[in-house]
């Protein structure tokens, strides 16, 4: 019997309480990373928690992390020990078996102390905030959607929430209904769900901005223009004329072949990242604005053409790419990179969770920034490129989820009002 370094401490903890194992072996590919207890994970899940509770969070944390986790625990256990036997001066008529009985008391201490993390009182208020979502029509006039519904639909010039509710139509005046463009604003730490005219449903992530049309009738095509980060499923044309779904960000265009897919497009961001889960789209670089010379026709299979492959392996392309299902397009200076990828990670967030695996905490700290309306400050260069895998709530209060994150990756992180400061 043996545990994966992909597996999460929920499945681990699961394992080893079915078999009956005390300790066993983890397992990268076909070498040993080391060996894990029942008792250290026990440990792990209950850190900074009240006695006999459970962290839901980092029962999501894959061993790959959790292991330097544990390590750095007992390394800084042992330190304050020896501390502690340095300042009491302890004398030798102290007997041997009662520095066993205080070693052993000072691991199982690990289980009620919570380690003195850097935080000021302010992370108490810092919970991401409620829904503040905005809908904009081409006259300027502007309506606040209901938080408390998931949702709205716009159908024949109609306007109304999901649940079939009315959404205050005698407010808007039919002629902006029946035509121009629409706006759908998404504040830090809210998101929306919308469906389109031709039924087409768009999950809008924190901070994000949907343009999009009060009817595609008449149109040659289904044109939408994303800032930051939605989930598309995307619904067949009901015209006898079959009208091309396109969604375009600041530097690219993607072509919907009847699909679902995720864009990540966020300003502050240095990439586009698009991730297909079913169907196929076309993902086209954009230089102000017009595709490149060079970007048509695509590769209908990018994973499976020559071209210059990166140290992990990943297609490097500076033209138009067709993806196919679990794969994803990463465009960085009008430049894709194509690599495979689980699609279902890509779309956590639509169930308000991030899962993330082999992730750098900058990305991390990027959607963090993000769910809290906070600005993160790095002491160190290389501290964002940290590697963590693990899953973390939308609920979670952001104390909670910087004392998992600095103990899977062993950095310090300070709240100083609406700022992060981070240092290992």
């Amino acid at each position: 019997m043996k545990l994966y370094a992909h597996q999460s401490v929920a499945e681990a903890l699961t394992i080893l309480n079915n078999e009956g194992q005390d300790c066993l072996p983890v397992y990268d590919d076909d070498a040993i990373i080391g060996k894990i207890t029942y008792a250290e994970l026990r440990i792990f899940a209950n850190h900074d928690e009240k006695p006999g509770s459970i962290s839901a969070a980092k029962l999501h944390f894959d061993l790959r992390t959790v292991l330097p986790a544990i390590r750095a625990m007992q390394t800084a256990q042992y330190k304050k020990e020896q501390k502690q036997l340095k300042v009491r001066k302890w004398t030798t008529r102290l007997s041997s078996a009662a520095v066993i009985a205080v070693v052993l008391f000072g691991f199982a201490w690990l289980l009620f102390e919570p380690i003195n993390m850097p935080f000021t009182d302010q992370e108490e208020v810092l919970t991401p905030d409620s829904n503040h979502i905005t809908l904009t029509f081409t006259n300027g006039e502007k309506i606040a959607l209901n938080s408390e519904k998931d949702g709205v639909v716009i159908h024949a010039s109609q306007l109304y929430y999901n649940d079939g509710s009315a959404l205050l139509q005698e407010e808007i005046s039919p002629d902006v209904l029946a035509k121009g463009i629409m706006v759908l604003n998404t504040p830090k730490s809210g998101m929306y769900q919308v469906s389109l005219p031709d039924g087409t449903k768009v999950w809008l992530n924190s901070s994000s901005q949907l343009s999009f049309p009060s009817t595609f009738k008449g149109s040659d095509q289904r044109a939408v223009q994303l800032t930051g980060e939605a989930y598309f499923e995307v619904a067949k044309s009901e015209t006898p004329k079959h009208l091309p779904f396109i969604v375009t960000t600041d530097k690219q265009e993607i072509k919907v072949l009847g699909t679902h897919f995720n864009v990540n497009a966020y300003p502050n961001n240095l990439d586009i990242k698009t991730t297909l889960l079913e169907g196929r789209v076309q993902v086209m670089p954009l230089l102000y604005g017009k595709p490149l010379a060079n970007a048509d026709p695509a590769v209908t299979d990018p994973l499976q053409v020559m071209g210059t492959r990166n140290e992990a392996g990943n297609l490097n392309l500076n033209r138009a790419v067709i993806l196919q299902p679990n794969q994803q397009a990463i465009l960085t200076d009008q430049h894709i990179t194509v690599k495979p990828v689980d699609g279902q990670l890509a779309i956590a967030w639509t169930k308000r969770d991030f899962t993330f695996r082999n992730m750098p905490l900058e990305d991390i700290m990027n959607v963090v920034a993000v769910w809290y309306d906070v600005d993160v400050v790095y002491q160190q260069q290389t501290i964002g490129s940290v590697l963590l895998g693990g899953s973390i709530q939308r609920s979670d209060k952001l104390a909670d989820v910087l004392a998992t994150l600095s103990l899977a990756s062993n950095m310090h992180f300070k709240v100083e009002g609406k700022r992060i400061i981070v240092r290992q």
